[in-house]
């Protein structure tokens, strides 16, 4: 049980059931068999879906064995690991993503094509600097916006929707914040690097916001922030795999609402810093060529 309950606060499954040791021997004594199933109702859709169904398969057993020579009921408890979570609650970390997004597609995209357009960048290229230094600029001023539109929207989340992260209550968690705000960080900087590289190949920025928008429906839908993975189509997977978004909402929800430590989220973590460590690379070789 120990190491399924470590399982279940990792994210790696959204269940235990826990069948008593006797079960085969107590179903032919026409007694009453409790199996306890432990819920991760963090994930309120699965803990819906899981829930339930196992009470009918239950039910179903016992139809069967009380027409045969025995007549044993198999009851199931059901309980959870959290307090009761609201469907809201779990699409917040998706919600913060998706304002960095936003402010990644105008910050590290819009921002850039409209500077080229009026001449700005032209006119840093006369200047001393380096344009691995005009670029950087550009990221980390975008990292800025975007982890004050995401802190801020926290703030909003907890003060105005009711979330309550375990990081924060009932007794604030450094080691916990640390990593949420390293999460805001890393992805930040990763989807406005993206965006960077994106658009510096355009010369409007008309033409910009027009393709950019499908990308970012396409990312957020595909990324569990309003859906859990489980429940999604093959194709929808396989785009799920490769989803920078995907990670991201992934380690929010772990360290905001199960708890978890480095441990948990390590592999959310490695995902994200290859796949900015990439960004930031392209968007520098994209902005040598495109200017």
């Amino acid at each position: 049980m120990d190491t399924a309950q470590q399982m279940l606060r990792e994210g790696r499954v959204k269940a235990i059931v826990h069948i008593p040791e006797g079960f085969d021997t107590s179903l032919g004594e026409n007694s009453k068999v409790i199996i306890t199933v432990t819920l991760d109702n963090t994930d309120p859709l699965s803990a819906a879906a899981i829930g339930p169904g196992i009470v009918q398969a239950s039910q179903q057993l016992s139809s069967l064995i009380q027409t045969s020579t025995a007549a044993s009921i198999i009851d199931v408890e059901l309980e959870n690991v959290y307090r009761t979570f609201l469907y809201i609650e779990f699409m917040a970390p998706g919600t913060f993503v998706q304002s960095i997004m936003f402010v990644s597609i105008i910050a590290g995209g819009v921002q850039v094509v409209n500077d080229k357009e009026r001449g700005i960048i032209e006119g840093y290229l006369v200047t001393p600097l380096k344009k691995y230094e005009i670029i950087v600029g550009v990221l980390l001023a975008g990292v800025i916006k975007s982890l004050i539109s995401a802190i801020a929207l926290f703030f909003l989340a907890i003060l105005v929707v009711g979330v309550r992260p375990l990081s924060v209550f009932p007794t604030p968690d450094v080691i916990g914040i640390a990593l949420t705000m390293f999460t805001l960080f890393l992805t930040s900087l990763g989807l406005i690097a993206m965006m960077t590289a994106y658009a510096v190949r355009f010369s409007t920025a008309d033409i910009y916001r027009v393709s950019s928008f499908p990308i970012n429906l396409t990312l957020y839908y595909t990324s569990g922030a309003i859906y859990p993975l489980d429940g999604f189509p093959t194709w929808m997977k396989d785009i799920s795999v490769i989803n920078p978004e995907t990670y991201a909402v992934d380690a929010l929800r772990l360290l905001m609402y199960n708890g978890a430590g480095f441990g948990a989220v390590a592999r959310d973590f490695a995902f994200l810093g290859a796949f900015t460590g990439l960004m930031v690379i392209l968007s520098l070789i994209a902005f040598r060529r495109g200017l």
